[in-house]
């Protein structure tokens, strides 16, 4: 899918982003709606499916057919017609969500557009693979017909129809039954005994079939001649009919319904085509449930590649049962394509199928409202929308989704390492950082560069540019950083220090092979820190992202993952000081400064912070919450919870935090006198 860069589709884009996004774009006097001239490079602009943007069958599929594409979410009801969502907003169109089953809807007439079967244990030359598909298509010209006719010898007694449906579904009713029209009366001859087993998909035998388990109905003397089977209902992706009766019999159709969600829906993109190698933004969407918002989930994937072709397609070469390799070529020795191998697996050659991991980068999860971490510049892109339902009530619904991309980035690519690769955990710690500059395409440069890091930064020592042999061309020293932002020392400059990275102003850098040299004190917190760097050309400009990699001899890590050394503990050090103060309106020494550090944290984790007397009671709560590795000061002034001062004596600090390692405190004391 090719995305113009017109006025007209930037504009399109800017108002299909509604409040949750800005595109800026200039536009000289009214006139210009109407001319077709790109977008301005260093602004961002915005690329927008569902709501008022384009169309999610335009933009992509549904493999398997169980997306359910509507327009208000008021379309999607249960039986008694009342909406699902209750909770939708009605100004908000073009949504995507799991198929909700509608109970007059026969599951089986999609199973082979699903990429579902229908087999048989029965040798080819007793099977027509049309007649016998013949079952799950609605034709009731013709059957699977195992009628005791002279001159045919055919055993009957054991006989066993299995159904893939292709995907997940709440079954809840199975009916079969034989021909029964004017042109085809075979009423007599119903299966006269027969046992029906399920399989969720997800129970399989070591060789990937399914595993039945006992039938969940046996009836070896069936008297019905339409067989209708009502189950509780559950998910299936299995069915199996299993002949028990050495009677003749034919099967004109066997009719699945169902009810709920299904469990398991994915969306898929076109590969996306902008023209150019562009930089990524951040990610949003609007996203509502129904039914218990913990059984239903949404998981967003992106990737972005070099070419429009992300994946590679093997047909696997034997000699008898033995595997001697495998091949890109089909027979007729041309490159083999997703057509070309979708026909081979239909036809039951063996095929596989791989990433072209030398020209894409693998699938990325991200949040709503996070930034794209993906390898850039790069002109292709592509994400998907996996949507799981652990029960038959519980759904969600997306729209308005879109992200940030922007043009002409700074470079063609920034490579970093970082060192030391092994520190202590919240030990505050030296880290040279260096970044070398790729672009032989002669891109504009950059004069902003900021670098991720997972607590404030204390020191700045140095910033250095080299050229590509690591000699010095130009820097600065900066040292301890607790005067006011910015800091300009010559042509560089700290321009902010934020608890999560900091930023820095240097003269622009354009040159391939060209070396950032930077050295910061901060502390790591947790095993696999990432030191990212972000390289601006424009402040409206959306970053061009570092990757890791060899970007000096000076450094051997090759990496800006840094570990630290693996603790038990998750609560660290609770630090006060000073241990006795004088909260007496004085000016001088009127508050205790309290800071407590946070080691290995996966995910946010609740935290209490109190102050008690020495009989246990609590004087002062000072914080609750939920935080994630780090250090985290706070004071004292002496007050109690009612606001009054607590009169002179001994203090206890009470930290407190819950994880999934268990509950860990640490206690520390504090003097008031007056």
């Amino acid at each position: 899918m090719n995305l113009d860069g017109s006025v007209r589709a930037c504009q399109k884009m800017a108002d299909s982003a509604g409040v949750r996004q800005r595109l800026m774009i200039l536009l000289v006097g009214i006139a210009a709606l109407t001319l077709s001239l790109p977008c301005l490079a260093q602004d961002a602009e915005t690329f927008s499916v569902g709501g008022n943007g384009q169309a999610w069958r335009d933009v992509g599929n549904a493999p398997g057919g169980v997306i359910d594409f509507v327009d208000r979410l008021t379309e999607v009801t249960d039986i008694a017609g009342e909406s699902v969502f209750v909770n939708a907003p009605d100004s908000l169109r073009g949504w995507i969500s799991p198929l909700r089953l509608r109970p007059d809807v026969n599951i089986s007439l999609g199973v082979l557009d699903r990429g579902g079967s229908i087999d048989v244990n029965l040798a080819s030359d007793e099977v027509d693979q049309d007649v016998l598909e013949g079952v799950i298509n609605g034709n009731h010209k013709v059957a699977f017909d195992r009628k005791l006719i002279p001159g045919r010898t055919i055993v009957n007694n054991g006989v066993k129809i299995e159904i893939d449906l292709g995907a997940r579904f709440g079954v809840n009713r199975i009916i079969f039954y034989p021909r029964m029209t004017e042109s085809f009366p075979f009423d007599n001859d119903f299966l006269r005994g027969y046992e029906l087993s399920l399989n969720d998909g997800l129970v399989l035998t070591p060789s990937g079939a399914p595993d039945f388990g006992p039938p969940v109905l046996r009836d070896a003397d069936n008297r019905d001649v339409r067989v209708e089977t009502v189950i509780e209902p559950q998910f299936v992706r299995f069915i199996e009919v299993k002949s028990i009766t050495f009677v003749g019999f034919e099967i004109d159709e066997i009719e699945i319904y169902g009810t709920g969600f299904v469990p398991n829906a994915r969306y898929l993109s076109e590969i996306l085509d902008f023209d150019d190698g562009v930089v990524w933004g951040a990610v949003s969407w609007t996203e509502i449930s129904t039914g218990d918002p913990t059984s239903s989930s949404v998981e967003v994937r992106f990737r972005s590649g070099r070419d429009p072709t992300p994946d590679v397609y093997f047909r696997i070469l034997t000699v008898g049962s033995r595997v001697t390799g495998r091949t890109r070529l089909d027979a007729s020795g041309d490159t083999l394509t997703q057509a070309s191998y979708e026909k081979l697996l239909r036809q039951g050659q063996r095929v596989e199928i791989d990433v072209d991991a030398d020209n894409w980068g693998t699938w990325q999860l991200v949040g709503n409202g996070e930034d794209l971490v993906l390898p850039a510049p790069r002109q292709f892109l592509q994400f998907r929308i996996d949507f799981t339902n652990q029960s038959l009530a519980a759904g969600r619904a997306i729209t308005d989704f879109s992200f940030q991309f922007g043009r002409n980035p700074p470079a063609d690519r920034i490579v970093a390492e970082v060192g030391p690769p092994l520190v202590e955990a919240g030990v505050s710690t030296v880290f040279t950082y260096i970044a070398q500059v790729f672009n032989k395409t002669g891109r504009g440069g950059f004069d902003r560069f900021e670098i991720e890091t997972p607590a404030r930064v204390t020191a700045v020592r140095s910033v250095e540019i080299q050229d590509d042999q690591s000699n010095r061309l130009s820097g600065a020293e900066f040292g301890d950083l607790s005067a006011p932002m910015p800091l300009t020392v010559g042509d560089f400059s700290v321009v902010a220090v934020e608890n999560d990275h900091f930023a820095l102003g240097i003269p622009r850098i354009v040159a391939d092979g060209t070396r950032l040299k930077i050295v910061f004190e901060t502390a790591a917190f947790r095993y696999g820190t990432r030191f990212r760097g972000r390289a601006f050309s424009d402040p409206s400009a959306l970053p061009l992202l570092t990757e890791g990699g060899d970007a000096t001899p000076e450094l051997v890590t090759n990496a800006q993952l840094v570990r630290v050394s693996v603790g038990s503990s998750v609560a660290g050090p609770l630090e006060i000081e000073p241990g006795v103060f004088t909260p007496n309106g004085d000016g001088v020494n009127e508050e205790a400064q309290i800071a407590f550090t946070v080691l290995h944290l996966l995910d946010p984790s609740p935290v209490a912070i109190q102050i008690l007397d020495l009989a246990g009671r609590r004087v002062r709560r000072l914080m609750t919450g939920s935080v994630v590795n780090g250090r985290f000061p706070l004071t004292w002034d002496g007050l109690s919870d009612s606001g009054e001062l607590v009169p002179p004596g001994v203090y206890m600090v009470a930290f407190e935090i819950r994880s999934d390692r268990g509950t860990e405190r640490r206690l520390g004391s504090v003097a008031v006198v007056y």
